[in-house]
């Protein structure tokens, strides 16, 4: 019995190799995922970026040749340099739709960000119209939210020379296929981004609870998550004057240029504890996602425009 102890493992040795099991079965899982997305028809793909030194935003132009383009995003809104127009003569309008609750809401960890997505009744989506889209309509996409490692940075537009702790940007297209996705309308010159920056107080946003309490779900990356649906509105407050719009790129890779943006400079709100359960989901490498934004590119002479 004693010789036959010798060559059963300890309890040390059993935690080991069951360790090991978990990564092993962790990287087939995540392989098996990025060859579904990759075998996905036609034009989708998987792009490889990341946000550390050897593949974040500082070498992306030596990987993507879009990325050294001349009209990139996020840039450094200045109100002092921008055009002004007034908003009165056709004021952005948001739908209905933005108060009514969805029949379906998802939270994804993507590796990189969260991304949340939404399904209305009779895949009616709310959309935008007016001001500088004039009568062409974009309805919702998606939801990306970005953030940093500190309270004083994360957000990637600047307003003023000033850095938020978060930005949310809803992606909107003109295109009346369900299917498209964010790579192909910005591709295809279709893409619009409506972007709302955050700022740390004391006090939860209690709009934002739906989506921080689901996030205890989502801290390994491809993770999916349904949540409770409300109405896009609590987490959009909409708005017809007082913002930027300029033309510019995708934030991320291949940063496909012919995006719109739409920037509300008026911060909202969140708390340092909603804030530090983003940074806790973990990315790809299965560490923790502590930044995800672009720095600010150089604006090239662009015309910046503020509707007021």
């Amino acid at each position: 019995m004693e010789c036959i102890r010798n060559y059963l493992p300890d309890q040390v040795g059993l935690y080991y190799y069951f360790v090991i099991a978990i990564f092993v079965f962790g990287a087939l899982y995540l392989n098996d995922m990025f060859n579904k997305l990759n075998s996905n028809s036609g034009k989708r793909r998987v792009i490889n970026y990341g946000y550390d030194f050897h593949n974040g935003p500082s070498v992306w132009k030596d990987i993507f040749s879009d990325a050294g383009g001349t009209k990139q995003s996020p840039v450094n809104l200045v109100t002092a340099c921008s055009i002004t127009v007034p908003s009165e003569i056709d004021p952005l309008q948001f739908s209905d739709e933005f108060y009514d609750i969805p029949i379906e809401m998802k939270l994804y960890n993507s590796g990189l960000n969260v991304v949340l997505y939404g399904k209305w009744n009779g895949n009616i989506r709310p959309f935008l119209v007016g001001g500088p889209l004039e009568e062409t309509t974009y309805s919702f996409l998606n939801i990306r939210f970005r953030w940093g490692p500190t309270n004083d940075e994360g957000s990637e537009h600047m307003i003023n020379t000033k850095r938020y702790a978060m930005e949310m940007q809803a992606s909107f297209v003109n295109d009346k296929e369900q299917e498209c996705d964010v790579l192909e309308a910005a591709r295809t010159g279709k893409l619009l981004i409506v972007s709302y920056l955050f700022s740390v107080t004391p006090i939860d946003n209690p709009y934002l609870e739906p989506v921080i309490q689901a996030l205890r779900n989502l801290k390994l990356p491809m993770n999916c998550v349904v949540i409770c649906p409300f109405p896009l509105k609590l987490l959009m407050p909409i708005f017809s004057k007082n913002y930027f719009y300029y033309d510019g790129s995708l934030t991320f890779p291949p940063c496909t240029e012919g995006v719109k943006w739409i920037v509300q400079p008026e911060p909202l709100t969140i708390s340092d504890r909603q804030l530090k359960k983003f940074r806790k989901l973990a990315s790809c490498s299965f560490r923790p996602i502590t930044c995800n934004s672009r720095p600010v590119q150089h604006p090239n002479g662009r015309e910046i425009l503020f509707y007021d």
